[in-house]
């Protein structure tokens, strides 16, 4: 049975926590950075946020309306770094999730990761190994270096966290990424294509071009400008209850900035149980 989004929860810009030197983390990104010809810069980490992976995940489940324990499988996506390269997040999470999950992080694919995450955790679900997925998606701004992509676009502090299990109303149905070159306007056609255009809501991430958006036959809902890879997860978690009570089909895509690929993912509701028959 499909994965189905049956919770979820978000954080943006929980505010700012003060700078915890780490001697060891220093030597580390000293001697990384300088490979590149990069100088570590520990003023940068004083006048930070300071919220990296591991508060963001912290915040993100405290917020869940329910209490999340040991789901089956665990994926924590990111586009970008975290604060300090040395954590391991997922298994952190992992931890505060009861300790029971089979967990991993995806990252590397910019803002790609998290349909990445959905497709692997698909994955796990045919194979039965997987009925309850918790998704993270984060990402911070705080680095001892200059990052221009992020300081240029006011990249937030933000995560967010989908509940999937085989109860919610809307269940994942794929994935697909546009080959390098491939308007995202072709994407979306062929995606959307056997969906009913009346009942089928695209939710397109900031980096989207309009006039790509413009000739795809379906009502809109664009995510905010600053996110790089948690626009439209966030928007999912904020809205999917209401979106549920007026359309079939979801469709969430957004264009890499960095890349000019396009992806797209394809959540639907989950059939009505039928009704058992009285017996006369």
């Amino acid at each position: 049975m499909p994965l189905s989004l049956s919770s979820a929860a978000l954080v943006l810009e929980p505010g700012s926590i003060p700078y915890r030197p780490d001697p060891d983390c220093a030597i580390f990104e000293r001697d990384l950075l300088v490979r590149f010809g990069i100088q570590r810069d520990e003023e940068r980490l004083r006048q930070g946020a300071n919220i990296g992976f591991t508060e963001l995940a912290e915040s993100v489940i405290g917020r869940l309306p329910f209490r999340l324990t040991s789901p089956d499988l665990l994926v924590f996506a990111f586009g970008l770094p975290d604060m300090i390269a040395l954590k391991h997040v997922a298994q952190r999470v992992n931890y505060l999730l009861g300790g029971g999950s089979h967990c991993f992080a995806v990252s590397e694919q910019g803002l790609r990761a998290p349909y990445t995450a959905l497709r692997v955790a698909d994955a796990f679900a045919g194979s039965g190994r997987c009925r309850t997925l918790a998704l993270v998606v984060c990402e911070q701004n705080t680095y001892a270096y200059p990052d221009p992509f992020v300081e240029e676009n006011k990249v937030p502090n933000s995560a967010a966290l989908l509940y999937f299990d085989d109860t919610g109303r809307y269940e994942f149905h794929g994935t697909r990424m546009a080959t390098r070159g491939t308007p995202l306007r072709a994407l979306l056609g062929s995606v959307t294509t056997d969906l009913e255009p009346d009942s089928t809501l695209l939710v397109a991430g900031s980096w989207t071009h309009p006039d790509e958006l413009a000739e795809i036959a379906v009502p809109v809902h664009r995510a905010a400008a600053g996110p790089y890879c948690t626009g439209v997860w966030l928007e999912l978690a904020r809205h999917h209850e209401e979106w549920s009570d007026a359309y079939r089909s979801v469709v969430l895509c957004d264009t890499d900035p960095r890349t000019g690929q396009s992806q797209a993912a394809v959540l639907r509701q989950r059939p009505a149980a039928p009704t058992p028959r009285r017996s006369p």
